[in-house]
C-alpha cells in the first residue's frame, strides 16, 4: 500500500500502517469543531490558516476534504488502521450531517446522469430515501450509501487516475478513428456547408484547424486519439478545491458501479479502469 492511498492520519513503517502524529491531532480536532458547531468551510479555512497540508500536493484545505475526513469510519480502528477517534465522536458527527439539508441532486450533479450499471450496462437512478443506486433493465440495486460517498469515490479515482497515466493504454480493439474535437469539427462544417450564406472566413478556419487535428493524430503512429487526449489531459491537470469537472469531461465516459458501490471508471477511449 502506497502512502497516498492511505486516509489522512495515517503513514507507513516497517511495513505497516500507523498514525501519523503530526496529523493525528488534525483528525480529533476536526471532528471536535464540527461537533461543536463549525463548518466544513470554517474547518477547511483553519487547517489551511495553521499550514497543516491534506497531502502534498494540496496544500490548502476544501470542504469536500473535511466531510471526507468526517465520514470515514476507518478513524475509530480496524484490523489494519489503529484507533484515532471513538465511535461515539464518529456517530455524534454523522447525526449531523444527516441533519444538514444539502441535496443529493447538487453532489451528483457533476456525473448523476453518466452513472451505469455494473451488471447489464444501463444507466442508473438514485433512490433518495433508500440512498441506493438502481437499475431499471435488470433490477439491480446497490447496497445503501451516501451521495457524498459516492462523490468521494469519483474524486478519488480521478487523483488516483492522475497520479499513474502509465495504466492508460489503447483498448485491445480500437474504435476511435478521430479525437472528440475532429467530430465535432466535422459536424460544425456539414452544418456550414449547409448555409445557404456560410461565413466563408470561419469555414476556412475550420477546416484549417481539422486538418491540423488530423495531421497531429496521424503523426502519432498506431496511438490511439481519444488516449492521447486522455494522457494529455492527465499531464495538463491542475489540482483545484472543486470538483474537476473539465478533468472529468475529457477522461471520463462512464462511472460503472456495482452491487457493493464499488465504481470503476469508463474513459472516453474505452478502457475500463
Amino acid at each position: 500500500m502506497k502512502n497516498r492511498y492511505l486516509p489522512f492520519g495515517y503513514k507507513i513503517a516497517d511495513g505497516k500502517v500507523v498514525t501519523a502524529p503530526e496529523q493525528v491531532e488534525a483528525v480529533r480536532r476536526i471532528f471536535a469543531d464540527y461537533t461543536a458547531g463549525q463548518t466544513f468551510q470554517q474547518i477547511a479555512n483553519a487547517l489551511s490558516t495553521q499550514g497543516i497540508p491534506y497531502r502534498s500536493d494540496a496544500p490548502r484545505w476544501n470542504k469536500n476534504m473535511v466531510s471526507r475526513i468526517l465520514a470515514n469510519a476507518n478513524y475509530c480502528g480496524t484490523a489494519e488502521y489503529p484507533k484515532i477517534i471513538t465511535a461515539e465522536q464518529l456517530e455524534a458527527a454523522e447525526q449531523i450531517r444527516k441533519s444538514k439539508t444539502v441535496t443529493y441532486s447538487a453532489t451528483l450533479k457533476p456525473f448523476r446522469k453518466d452513472m451505469q450499471c455494473g451488471c447489464c450496462g444501463a444507466r442508473l437512478y438514485w433512490h433518495t430515501k433508500s440512498r441506493q443506486w438502481f437499475c431499471q433493465e435488470c433490477g439491480m440495486w446497490s447496497k445503501p450509501t451516501q451521495a457524498e460517498k459516492t462523490f468521494n469515490s469519483v474524486v478519488e479515482k480521478l487523483r488516483w487516475l492522475r497520479q499513474n497515466p502509465e495504466i492508460i493504454h489503447p483498448p485491445a480493439v480500437q474504435t476511435n478513428v478521430q479525437s472528440m474535437e475532429t467530430a465535432l469539427l466535422d459536424r460544425e462544417i456539414g452544418q456550414a456547408l449547409l448555409d445557404t450564406e456560410p461565413d466563408v472566413d470561419a469555414l476556412i478556419a475550420k477546416i484549417l484547424h481539422r486538418t491540423e487535428l488530423e495531421y497531429e493524430f496521424c503523426s502519432a503512429g498506431d496511438a490511439d486519439p481519444a488516449t492521447l487526449q486522455i494522457q494529455k489531459a492527465c499531464a495538463e491537470y491542475k489540482p483545484t478545491d472543486d470538483f474537476p469537472y473539465t478533468f472529468y469531461r475529457k477522461v471520463v465516459s462512464k462511472v460503472i458501479l456495482y452491487r457493493d458501490t464499488h465504481i470503476e471508471f469508463k474513459l472516453q477511449n474505452g478502457q475500463i479502469v
